[in-house]
């Protein structure tokens, strides 16, 4: 077997999904951007709806593309472990199926703005087009596995730290175009037609991406003045409690940003806080709830893991 061949497989599968998480932020707030766009206020009821979708299949594709990085912290502990290669091969799976979804609504809504007569045609060949390209070519070309991979690999601390490093440097990107979007916002007549209560949820959502980015720099920062970019054990602790700590806020102002959303496509003030706290609980229930019950019960099985 050749050396570290699990090492190197999850590192390729997590590097995969920072290409797609990367997409994946930038989509959402430039859809998210489009609500606030003169052109929405003639939109019609099949337009917003397929807005709705796509904002929703999109959302659920970036909490997806988030859940293998917070478990490689959490319960593994930024080890390499088969389950969590496993883990991470469906979520990008999972992640590019919602993305298909959200693809073909976009198609649907920009079909309808245009007054296109055949646009669920057209946002069904949009999303067969790209379930055929991201599953079907290398479903055609699957080959059998070819190497026995162990269920544990032990991984060095200069890895370790790269690996947490390239996480913060690829959500950061997502994070400051969703704080873009949210400048942006501020300076049009769209955001002055809202309620004062939505006005006070995007500044505190702004705000909250605000946090985030700056926890996301915060390891390199410290990397480089504190220990002059050399391997420390202590920096590595500390980046990832940072890097942790950054999706709190982040999730708090997506949710907060959906909630705007919503109000702005159904005017339903019930439905947006539905939908605003339905966003936090599945962003939180992923990447911390649902983790830390994988270590709690990985540590009654085997109490002398380390933390």
């Amino acid at each position: 077997m050749p050396e570290k061949a699990l090492s190197k497989r999850l590192k390729l599968s997590l590097d995969e999904l920072r290409m797609q998480t990367l997409g994946t932020q930038v989509l959402l707030g430039f859809q998210l951007q489009s609500l606030f766009q003169p052109g929405f206020v003639h939109a019609g009821m099949e337009e917003k709806v397929a807005d709705g979708i796509s904002l929703a299949a999109i959302l659920i594709a970036f909490t997806m593309l988030i859940v293998p990085p917070s478990q490689h912290r959490i319960v593994a502990a930024w080890e390499a472990t088969r389950s969590l290669l496993r883990t991470s091969d469906r979520c990008a799976e999972a992640a590019l199926l919602a993305m298909a979804v959200g693809l073909s609504a976009i198609a649907i809504s920009l079909s309808e703005h245009r007054g296109s007569t055949h646009s669920e045609l057209i946002g069904l060949s949009v999303g067969a087009f790209a379930l055929l390209t991201w599953f079907g070519i290398g479903a055609a070309m699957k080959r059998p596995a070819r190497v026995q991979l162990p269920e544990r690999e032990t991984v060095d601390l200069h890895t370790k730290i790269d690996q947490m490093l390239t996480e913060a440097r690829v959500i950061l990107p997502g994070v400051q175009a969703m704080l873009g979007f949210q400048l942006i916002v501020l300076m049009t007549d769209a955001f002055e037609r809202l309620p004062v209560l939505y006005r006070d949820l995007h500044l505190v959502g702004l705000a909250l991406t605000g946090v985030g980015m700056a926890l996301l720099l915060a390891p390199a920062a410290i990397h480089r003045l504190a220990f002059d970019g050399e391997d420390d054990g202590r920096f590595h602790a500390i980046g990832s409690r940072l890097v942790t700590a950054a999706l709190t806020p982040l999730a708090t102002a997506m949710a907060l940003e959906i909630s705007v959303g919503t109000w702005k496509l159904t005017g339903d003030e019930p439905a947006s806080i539905w939908a605003g706290a339905c966003t936090l609980c599945m962003m939180l229930g992923a990447w911390y709830a649902v983790p830390l019950a994988m270590r709690k019960r990985a540590h009654a099985r085997s109490p002398d893991v380390s933390n």
